[in-house]
C-alpha cells in the first residue's frame, strides 16, 4: 500500500484507494491531508515518536523541522501533529494559535485545523468557575468528535484538578486513555483519579505505564514510587 494520505481523524497513514481509515474506520471524504513525498519521512518519524508516547523526541524533531523546513507550516498534517504534541506537553496557547492560524491561510476549509483552533480557544477560557465558556466549548467539540483525545483530556483534567468533579472527569479521562493510551499526562491524571477512588490496582498499573513513558529521571522515579 502506498501511504500518501493522512487520516484527518486519527492521523494514521493510509492509501487514497482505501476510502476508509484502517485504524479508526473514519471515511476519507476529502478530509484526509496529502503528504508531500519530500517531507513524508520527517512526518512519519515524528508521528512514530508521538504514537509511542516519546513526546519529547517528537517535540524536538517537530521544532527542528519547523526551523529547517518552514514550508511544512503550510501543511495541515504537519501542523496538526505539531499542535497535538504541544497540547500534550502543555505548550503555550499563543504558539498553538499561531501555527493553526497560519496553516488555515493555506487550508481554509480543513475541519481539523478549525476544530483544534476551537480547542485552543476553549483552553484559554478555562477558569475556576463551573460551566465556564471553556468547558462549554470543549463539551461541544466532544459532542461532535467524541474521539478527540485532546478535548477529552483538557475537559477531564480541568474538572478533576480545578473543580474536584471526580465522576465527570473519570468519564472523559477514561475515554481519552482508551483512544490514546500513550498520552502521558492523561494517563497520570487518570491514575490520580483511580487512586482517589481507592482503585489501587488500576492506579498502580497506570503509574507503571507512566514511568515507562517518562523521560525525566526524577519523574520516572516518582511514578514508580506510586505503584
Amino acid at each position: 500500500m502506498s501511504f500518501d494520505v493522512i487520516c484527518s481523524n486519527c492521523g494514521a497513514p493510509s492509501g487514497p484507494s482505501v476510502g476508509i481509515c484502517p485504524f479508526c474506520k473514519s471515511p476519507f471524504s476529502g478530509g484526509g491531508s496529502k503528504i508531500s513525498g519530500e517531507e513524508s519521512p520527517t512526518l512519519t518519524k515524528i508521528k512514530k515518536y508521538y504514537d509511542e508516547g516519546l513526546i519529547e523526541r517528537a517535540l524536538n524533531l517537530a521544532r527542528t523541522a519547523e526551523r529547517e523546513k518552514p514550508k511544512l507550516l503550510t501543511q495541515a498534517n504537519f501542523v496538526l501533529l505539531y499542535v497535538k504534541i504541544l497540547l500534550e506537553v502543555d505548550g503555550p496557547t499563543s504558539k498553538i494559535n499561531s501555527l493553526l492560524s497560519k496553516a488555515l491561510l493555506d487550508n481554509p476549509s480543513d475541519p481539523l485545523l478549525i476544530e483544534y483552533l476551537e480547542i485552543a480557544d476553549a483552553r484559554s477560557k478555562l477558569s475556576n468557575q463551573a460551566n465556564d465558556p471553556g468547558e462549554l466549548e470543549l463539551a461541544n467539540v466532544i459532542r461532535r468528535s467524541p474521539k478527540n483525545v485532546h478535548a477529552l483530556f483538557l475537559l477531564g483534567s480541568h474538572l478533576f484538578w480545578v473543580e474536584g468533579d471526580t465522576q465527570r472527569s473519570l468519564k472523559y479521562l477514561e475515554a481519552c486513555h482508551r483512544w490514546r493510551p500513550n498520552f502521558l499526562r492523561a494517563a497520570a491524571c487518570l491514575a490520580a483519579i483511580y487512586k482517589k477512588l481507592g482503585l489501587d490496582s488500576q492506579a498502580s498499573r497506570l503509574f507503571r505505564h507512566c514511568a515507562s513513558l517518562e523521560s525525566n529521571k526524577e519523574m520516572k522515579a516518582y511514578f514508580k514510587s506510586l505503584t
